[in-house]
């Protein structure tokens, strides 16, 4: 026999040779237990839950029930975009929806009683001031700062715990707390302060858009940087004031500045950097736990 022709097996020969094998697609049900099936699997059905609400639920949808909908399907979205984007270790399912429900419902609460104590003055005319200087620091003392520091607040309970020992996983589920802040705040303006802002029924539908997709976006990337830093904090507390600084004092900055330019092509370029900066922390990961490691 010639060494080099290849045994072929007449039933694999006939299974190869059927058109109704090769169109087939569901022979390889097994394949799914693979990572990247699994991945776009969870991204078609992601994809398809819209329509599954609408043909289910048509009938019952009103204007805030969908706003909420809506909200938890973007969230669901953003969740997964920033587990395979920034991968990290010890990542669960049930704490981050502790995360995301804890700042909607508990960090919000907290920041709207802060605005209700009485030695508490919102100051507009700072926020309006055509200053720049001025306006950059009325949104930083009323807006960037005091929400960057609630949005922790379930990060700082989740270090009470002692099982989650890695500063990219903190930058994790701070993602997910800021994405819980900003969905939250995106359906609060959905039902109230875009009916007011919009000039027309297709802005209207604009703003809601921007509420649901780059401003949570940015609210998570913010606390993303703040968990980051925290995350170094509870394994070196020696350098607790120069990482609380920097944790708190680099995303109230990016928000504050965010905000003075809002609407202009330099608040564009803020949003950009909020992200590269995030992503260029987050490849510094084990730069920075060399450095504080020999800090000790």
């Amino acid at each position: 026999m010639d060494r080099g022709t290849p045994i072929i097996d007449p039933e694999k020969e006939k299974e190869s040779n059927s058109l109704i094998a090769l169109l087939w697609p569901f022979d390889e049900l097994r394949k799914l237990s693979e990572m990247d099936n699994r991945n776009l699997l969870a991204i078609t059905a992601i994809g398809v839950v819209p329509m599954v609400i609408l043909t289910l639920f048509s009938g019952l949808i009103r204007e805030q029930f969908a706003f909420v909908l809506t909200g938890l399907y973007f969230s669901v979205l953003w969740s997964i975009l920033f587990y395979n984007l920034f991968p990290a270790p010890s990542i669960r399912i049930g704490t981050s929806v502790f995360c995301f429900l804890g700042t909607a419902l508990v960090s919000v609460s907290f920041l709207a009683l802060i605005f209700k104590l009485p030695f508490v003055r919102l100051d507009f005319d700072m926020l309006r001031s055509p200053n720049h200087l001025e306006r950059f620091v009325g949104f930083w003392l009323w807006v960037g700062f005091p929400e960057e520091l609630v949005k922790v607040f379930m990060l700082y309970v989740l270090s009470r715990r002692k099982d989650i020992l890695f500063p990219s996983t903190y930058a994790y589920y701070g993602m997910v707390c800021g994405l819980g802040f900003g969905i939250y705040e995106g359906m609060d303006y959905q039902m109230g302060a875009n009916h007011q802002l919009a000039e027309s029924p297709g802005e209207y539908l604009f703003l809601n858009l921007l509420r649901l997709t780059t401003l949570p976006v940015l609210h998570a990337v913010w606390t993303g940087i703040a968990g980051f830093f925290l995350g170094f904090l509870f394994l070196y507390r020696q350098k607790m004031i120069l990482l609380l600084l920097v944790g708190l004092g680099v995303p109230s900055v990016l928000h504050a500045l965010f905000n003075a330019f809002n609407h202009t092509v330099a608040s564009l370029g803020l949003a950009i950097m909020s992200v590269l900066v995030f992503s260029l922390y987050f490849a510094k990961h084990e730069t920075l736990n060399y450095f504080l490691g020999r800090q000790q």
